[in-house]
């Protein structure tokens, strides 16, 4: 009898072992992905120099080890494992709070005042916070004169909004938070500033859910009530009337919604979902309200991933002319739902800071620390330093200190306080030449397009016209809109030709 256990046990084994082996080779059975970034690996090809070497059995090694068959499911398996029996994860981003709560690592390091010297000492932040405040100024001395506002925003943070189920840890009190420190310049320097951390703070308590979930790390639908009073203030800075959104009846979750409410679980890859608390979470419909009155502007937001819950709930088009969101000041998307994206580096930024309206940088208050994400910097120098000014002074620096050019360009970038003519709390100094091609180059490509959309408006307006079951809908609409058929006419022509144009 024990021999027999012993020869199922080893045919068993020896099964499972070719199994893994032929989903390997095949995979034929459908693999359940594993969420987060992956790097394919290709198998290398074997010669002489690299198996002399020992290089093709490490890269066969490390290829063998990211293609065996069941690999998704075997780390799903132990991740299980790990979190069954103690609370553990492998994920590096993640930190097990009370109540299966989940935060971003950086979220609590910040709230205990140790997420700081992992970067710099107390002293190295203030004077970084300080210099940084500086040229925040400037910059928006700078581009006032444009009549371009530019203003901070702080999204909420989870682990200040619900500090009560963080993983226990000791308090770091020599540190300083810069958060803290940026409310008040902003305070003492009457900085355009919106606080939606503090106001979640204050409101929570009246929300039927968390504004960010129990297993995320990113807000919901409460975000548009932060992107409401942010578009108001926004108004309100220019004095114009924008667009104005209104919320209605509750609606179920969008599937991008469902996947937001576990974003941060999703990553710890586990072999089913975590038992979270019994919260119904549900959207709004919106929609949006603009009379004769109101002005569609452009708006460039530069900042970390918040704002996307503004495109997913938001018709954002309906409320800016142009807009785009430059993702930690790395990556440019935009049109139509912000579908596109560039390179930062490929998009001529002066022409896009000169012709916007608002420029709104945020974040969240645990990544308050790196303000701007390096955007004041270049757009002080591409609104105020010259070519020939810029060669000049890197020429300069390089010669007074003994620097490569390369050097000289990395510190002026970090510091553009160091050129002359930025030096000042309101600098005079401007890139004349190359913005005002900005702007002429703008008014160039939209005067072309307007005149272009006109005339297919009017072409539309004719087919609609030629169209009796259509004219028809279009008098019983106008009718319950108490406006003139023609009136109703023109609205539905320059939605069809917006739509097509998109």
């Amino acid at each position: 009898m024990k021999k027999i256990i012993v020869n199922i046990l080893c045919l068993a084994t020896l099964g499972v072992f070719l199994l893994i082996m032929f989903q390997g080779k095949t995979h034929y059975f459908p693999q359940w992905e594993l969420e987060g970034m992956t790097q394919d690996i290709t198998k290398p090809k074997p010669n002489f120099d690299d198996l002399y070497h020992g290089k093709y059995q490490a890269n066969l090694e490390e290829y063998l080890r990211n293609n065996f068959g069941f690999r998704d499911v075997m780390i799903r398996l132990h991740n299980q494992y790990l979190w069954d029996f103690y609370k553990k994860t492998y994920s590096d981003e993640v930190a097990i709070g009370k109540d299966n709560w989940l935060y971003f690592n950086f979220n609590v390091n910040e709230y205990y005042g140790k997420e700081m010297y992992r970067w710099v000492s107390k002293d190295d932040a203030v004077e970084r916070f300080t210099r940084e405040m500086s040229i925040l100024n400037k910059l928006r001395n700078v581009l006032k004169s444009y009549d371009i506002e530019f203003m901070i925003f702080t999204s909420p943070d989870k682990a200040d909004l619900y500090p009560q189920y963080l993983p226990e840890s000791d308090f770091d009190t020599t540190t300083i938070h810069a958060y803290d420190f940026y409310r008040e310049a902003f305070a003492e320097c009457d900085f355009p500033y919106i606080d939606m951390n503090a106001w979640f703070k204050n409101v929570q308590d009246t929300l039927d859910y968390p504004a960010i979930p129990q297993a995320s790390a990113h807000w919901v639908f409460p975000s548009v009530y932060a992107a409401d009073s942010l578009f108001r203030f926004m108004a309100n800075e220019k004095g114009v009337e924008m667009p104005q959104i209104k919320i209605g009846k509750k609606t179920g979750n969008s599937q991008e919604t469902e996947h937001v409410i576990r974003d941060l679980e999703y990553g710890l890859n586990l072999m089913r979902p975590i038992k979270l608390s019994d919260f119904e979470y549900y959207e709004r419909e919106v929609s949006v309200l603009a009379d004769s009155n109101a002005m569609k502007m452009n708006a460039i937001f530069v900042g970390n991933s918040f704002f996307r819950a503004f495109n997913q709930y938001l018709p954002l088009d309906e409320i800016f002319n142009e807009v785009h969101y430059w993702f930690y000041n790395m990556t440019d998307f935009y049109g139509q739902h912000l579908q596109k994206s560039t390179p930062i580096g490929e998009v001529d930024r002066l022409y896009e800071i000169i012709n916007s309206d608002y420029i709104v940088w945020f974040t969240d208050n645990a990544q308050m620390y790196k303000i701007s994400y390096g955007f004041a910097e270049d757009a002080l120098i591409k609104l105020c330093v010259s070519d020939s000014l810029w060669n000049a002074e890197v020429n300069r620096y390089a010669d007074s200190l003994n620097i490569s050019q390369w050097e000289a360009t990395l510190m002026l970038h970090n510091n553009p306080e160091l050129i002359k003519g930025l030096d000042t709390d309101n600098p005079t100094i401007r890139n004349t030449k190359a913005i005002n091609e900005a702007r002429n180059l703008y008014q160039s490509r939209h005067s072309s397009e307007a005149i272009l959309y006109e005339y297919q408006v009017e072409l539309m307006i004719e087919e609609i016209k030629s169209k009796p079951d259509l004219m028809e809908m279009i008098r019983q609409k106008a009718k319950d809109r108490n406006i003139s058929v023609d009136e109703m006419i023109e609205l539905d022509a320059r939605w069809l030709v917006d739509h097509q144009n998109d």
